[in-house]
């Protein structure tokens, strides 16, 4: 039993090692879901948040990307930001004070008020709508720099799905999932 814990912890070392930040798009005010559905002429909140950061971060840049039958109305920075860009031009964000971001694991970013002005299939046309968060269009990466040292540090963009589809597992074999991918 001992050996076998042991074997365990060895091997999910490399995987907490290598646990690069990352950053997303949520639809609860901490973060949790991924996954929204909207009705036509909905006004709902997503919230970006950057995971794993494990410094005091001090700037982030990335893109926002919207499927259709989504509209950014409004968004809100974390208090004592400066802004360069826009979310879905490409957005530049220098923040003082720094954030912890050790403590609790996660910071909230941006609150993005975000319009439905279509709905999900079968009425409307969204399906499996994403929501994505992808590189900056002038440097081509998602990025942070992290406080006092400011070293840039690479972060993973995560997508966030609007309407997803639903798969009936009981009625399909698994040959039949694997075939949909």
């Amino acid at each position: 039993m001992r050996a076998a814990l042991i074997a365990m912890m060895i091997l999910l070392l490399p995987a907490a090692l290598l646990a690069e930040p990352t950053m997303g798009v949520y639809f609860t005010y901490t973060p949790g879901s991924m996954y929204y559905n909207p009705t036509m002429g909905e006004h709902f909140s997503g919230y970006l948040y950057a995971h794993n950061v494990e410094c005091y971060l001090n700037a982030v840049e990335y893109r926002l990307v919207l499927p259709a039958g989504i509209a950014l109305m409004s968004y809100t920075l974390y208090p004592g930001t400066l802004e360069l860009g826009s979310p879905l031009a490409g957005h530049s964000l220098a923040i003082w004070p720094p954030i912890d971001g050790w403590n609790p694991g996660y910071n909230l970013l941006v609150t993005f008020d975000l319009f439905a002005y279509d709905m999900c299939y079968p009425m409307g046309a969204m399906l499996d709508a994403v929501i994505a968060i992808a590189p900056h269009p002038d440097t081509g990466l998602i990025q942070g720099s992290c406080w006092p040292e400011n070293y840039l540090y690479p972060y993973t963009g995560l997508t966030s799905i609007l309407c997803p589809e639903q798969y009936g597992v009981e009625e399909t074999n698994w040959g039949a999932i694997k075939s949909l991918f």
